[in-house]
Parts: C-alpha cells; sequence; structure tokens
C-alpha cells in the first residue's frame, strides 16, 4: 500500500522538550547548596524545581511585585528542605541584587525577550558568576518569516523590545560579554512540537487565536481590551513558534 502524504508528516520527528534544561543541569555535577540564581522567575516555578532536584540554594529575581508575592505565598506550600534553600528579591537580569563572582549558576528561562539590553544583561550574568560558574540560558528570537507589522503589533502587547528579540544583537551581546558559548542548541519549534503532541497546546492556541480574531467584539466585552489584547499576543506567539516565524535556542555559557 502506497504511503499517504499524511502518514509521512504524522510521524514524529521526536522534538525535544523543556525536560533537556533540568537534564543539563543534572550534567555539571553542581555541588549540593551551590549557588544558583533565577532570572525572570515568575511565580517560582523553576527556583522551586532547582533546589527539589539538585538541592542548590536559589534566590529567584523579577521586576513585578506580584510574581514575587505569588511566589512567596507558594513557597510556604513547599517542603521545608526546599522552601528553607529558595529565596525571591526584586532584580532586574541586568541589576541582579547579588555581589560579584558569588553565583554558580545563572538560569534564565523565557525572560530575555523583555529585557531592555541585552548586553546589559549578559555582562550581569558574567558579573555575578564566579570563576568556572555557568548560565543555562533559554531564548526566544524573531526570524525573517516574522512581517514587520506583525511584530508592530505583537511586541508591544506583550512587553517584548525589538531589539531583544533580533539574533544579530543577542550573538553581539554573547560574543562581548566575556562568558564563553560552551554549547548552543537551535530548537526551532521542538519545544512547541512536543508540546503540540503530547497535550494539542499549539492547536488549541491556534483554536483560541482564531475565536478572538472572528468575534472580538465578544471577547473585548467578556475579557476587557487590554486582556483580549493580550490573550491573542499569547495565543499568535505559540502559533508564530510553530510557523518558524518565531525560534528558540539554548546556550551553555561559562566565566573564564
Amino acid at each position: 500500500m502506497a504511503t499517504s502524504v499524511a502518514d509521512v508528516l504524522d510521524q514524529s520527528l521526536a522534538p525535544r522538550d523543556p525536560s533537556m534544561l533540568l537534564a543539563t543541569v543534572r550534567s555539571l555535577d553542581l555541588a549540593p547548596d551551590s549557588l544558583a540564581v533565577d532570572v525572570g522567575c515568575g511565580e517560582g516555578e523553576h527556583a522551586f524545581r532547582l533546589a527539589a532536584h539538585f538541592g542548590l540554594r536559589v534566590v529567584g529575581i523579577d521586576p513585578v511585585q506580584r510574581h514575587l508575592d505569588r511566589a512567596r505565598e507558594v513557597r510556604r506550600g513547599e517542603p521545608e528542605a526546599v522552601a528553607s534553600r529558595v529565596s525571591f528579591e526584586r532584580g532586574t537580569a541586568d541589576r541582579i541584587p547579588l555581589r560579584d563572582a558569588t553565583v554558580d549558576l545563572v538560569w534564565c528561562r523565557d525572560s530575555l525577550p523583555h529585557v531592555p539590553s541585552l548586553a546589559s544583561s549578559y555582562r550581569e550574568f558574567g558579573r555575578v558568576l564566579r570563576p568556572g560558574g555557568r548560565a543555562l540560558v533559554h531564548q526566544v528570537l524573531a526570524t525573517d518569516l516574522l512581517a514587520p507589522e506583525e511584530a508592530d503589533w505583537l511586541f508591544p502587547v506583550l512587553g517584548v523590545v525589538p531589539a531583544s528579540m533580533d539574533l544579530d544583537t543577542s550573538d553581539g551581546a554573547i560574543r562581548h560579554s566575556g562568558l564563553v558559548v560552551d554549547a548552543s542548541v537551535d530548537l526551532g519549534s521542538e519545544w512547541v512540537e512536543h508540546a503540540e503532541e503530547t497535550s494539542g497546546t499549539a492547536s488549541r492556541a491556534l483554536l483560541h487565536a482564531a475565536r478572538l480574531q472572528r468575534d472580538p467584539e465578544r471577547y473585548r466585552e467578556a475579557l476587557g481590551d487590554a486582556a483580549y489584547d493580550v490573550a491573542l499576543g499569547e495565543c499568535l506567539w505559540t502559533v508564530y513558534l510553530m510557523l518558524g516565524k518565531l525560534t528558540s535556542r539554548v546556550h551553555l555559557l561559562s566565566r573564564p
């Protein structure tokens, strides 16, 4: 029987998923009680995982007070062995509230699109890292497939800094930071492919985007204008990752 196009395309390309970041941390063989900083920690999900999985001391930093308040609330429900290792402070990628050369691991996932300056952020990572310390960074960047008018609408809605989505700007920031690139992985759409194959995340985002755009008046009335725009922006972010208009990559960096 001839193989159909659908049969060919239905075969998974075995996309990697975000657990690869934890596997990378595991491979670093950091000593228990090593100090990590979670840059752009949000409500603390990754900070708690780093403490629970590896016994690290973790300082989560975020510029948004409600994120910090929620993270501290969540910490109260964590086991003492985890909660005692994690703290949260106000800070940004380019102003980390820690002393020079004190950090063993900088963890930065999903926050760099929002920073004003990639160059300042990478220099700050180098400042707080001790010699031999590592930075594990996940970035989303724009590709040439993203139309200017798409970026002009999407980026302001999601609080994204256009320059921080530029591949050349990112490469230059790393190159001039003094950090060494130990490994770099171009993921493209892999994480969202994995999410789609396991839970239908991308198709759900596409469906939601279709509904939001087909009847905007209904959803603006239900959600409010600002929430409508953010909801549509978050859906399109996922869809654009699937379509290659956005791409993601991971860097493992070290301070000499």
